[in-house]
Order: structure tokens, then sequence, then C-alpha cells
């Protein structure tokens, strides 16, 4: 069963819940440190099916970003890009009773509203999630990253995945997922260098990243689940913004040039 669904279905359920819970909530904040477990997690990929279906150098997808979850987006407070941000969701937050910062994204995710805060839209250093009772379940902060992108929650887990650049900022090196035990508070694993930025579909045993730029090569990636191993790493004609699901198996995916359309499915 796909984990990872495109959000305009529960934005509702926020909207419409009681009142705000967040305001002098006492939440309990987790700095995501670098620290790794002892060893990483087992596989749980058992075969898979990327294929490329089609692509329209000449299509574009209206209304991208809100597609692939933004519910909010500014570069810096003033400047919107996207939505409206949520009146229960905090404009700034404080950390380590010294630094404040602004919210700059808030993003929907299965049932979880994600607000990000920083000094600007590619600069994020906290996260608060957000439940569909506008309560907080947690608030973590990524000041051992030079920032973070999208995260999602697994919350039957406690796991958090995330990738840590927007883009192609800072390199390939730099240019990953990461897995994070909640409950450990170390990292379970990383993805390989140059394979995650920006958002990323997370499924049963697999989750699907991308990662290109002007002047690199551009892929599509299969990461397993588990352990954090590139299975497949598919070659784009241009690189990819989003990654949307349109319909069971189907992945919109607009690029820099054109559209395509990718068929994934779980064995």
């Amino acid at each position: 069963m796909k984990e990872f669904r495109r959000c305009s279905l529960v934005i509702a359920a926020f909207l419409l819940a009681e009142p705000s819970l967040l305001q002098g909530q006492e939440s309990v904040v987790t700095p995501l440190s670098t620290d790794l477990v002892d060893s990483s997690p087992s596989p749980t990929s058992s075969g898979f099916r990327l294929s490329e279906v089609r692509f329209d150098p000449n299509d574009e997808v209206s209304n991208a970003r809100e597609r692939s979850g933004a519910v909010f987006q500014s570069f810096r407070p003033g400047s919107v890009w996207v939505g409206t941000r949520p009146e229960f969701i905090v404009p700034t937050v404080e950390v380590g009773g010294e630094e404040r910062l602004e919210c700059t994204d808030v993003f929907a995710s299965q049932q979880y509203l994600l607000a990000h805060y920083g000094d600007d839209h590619y600069q994020t250093k906290a996260v608060s999630i957000v439940d569909k009772n506008r309560k907080e379940v947690a608030f973590l902060t990524g000041f051992a990253y030079e920032d973070l992108s999208r995260v999602f929650f697994d919350s039957e887990k406690d796991i958090v995945y995330f990738t840590t650049l927007e883009h192609n900022l800072g390199g390939a090196e730099k240019a990953r997922l990461v897995a994070y035990s909640l409950g450990e508070e170390k990292v379970l694993w990383r993805s390989d260098a140059g394979t995650a930025h920006g958002d990323f579909l997370v499924y049963e045993k697999h989750i699907l990243t991308h990662y290109g730029f002007s002047g690199e090569d551009d892929f599509v990636c299969v990461i397993d689940r588990g352990s954090g191993k590139t299975l497949k790493k598919l070659s784009i004609a241009t690189a990819a913004s989003h990654l949307i699901e349109t319909e069971e198996d189907l992945i919109t995916v607009p690029c820099y040039t054109g559209v395509l359309t990718l068929r994934f499915e779980e064995e």
C-alpha cells in the first residue's frame, strides 16, 4: 500500500478541525543529530518495476507545487509563491531561547501538515509536525544539517525521512535522503550522494527521489526504504522539479522542460 499521497484532499480536515491547539502548547523538541546507529536496518525490497511511459517536451503541469503537497510557500516573508499560511500555524518560533525563525513553507503529507521555519525557503532549520486535530506531535531542529528540504513522518515506526538540500545547492555530495529514528535520536541511514533533493514519494518498501540540475545528469532514483541502498537510477531527459502521484502506479514528473510520466509498481 502506498504511504505517500497527494494532499489536496486532506487539507480540508485541518481547516475544519477544532480551534488551534498550537498556541502556547508545550512540545518536545528533537534536535536532528548526524550520529549513526550501529547498523542499518534490513532491506525491505522484494522487487519493483519503474519505467518511462512517455515524455512530452512541450507539456507543462499547472499548480505543480500544490499538487506535490505545498499548502503555503514563500521565499521570504512578504514574497509568497503559493497559498496562504493556515492561521493555526504559528508565524515564528523560538529555538534555544535565542533564535527566532520565520515560517516559510507548509506542506501536507498524509494526515499531517509540516511547517518549515528558517531564514528563507532554502534554509529550513526547524520543522513542526501537526496532525489533523491541529496538535503538534513533533518539533524537529536541523542545525546539524546545512538545511532541510522536504520531510515525511512515519508515525507507526517513529521515523522521519528528509532530504537535505533544495535543487543542487551545495552539490551532489550533500543531496541525500536521510532516515532518522526519533526514538533512538540517530540516523538509520543516508542515501548515496547525488540521489535526492526536494520532494520524494514514500511507498511500502521503496522511496522514489529525484536529482539533477543544469549541466548535470538527471535521474529518478529508487531507494530501499529499509537500508537506504540505491536500487535504480533511471536517467531522464531533463531534471525533475516534482514527483506527483496522479493515479494508481502512474507518476507525473514536471521537469524543467516538459513533462515525464512514469509507472512504478512494487512486487
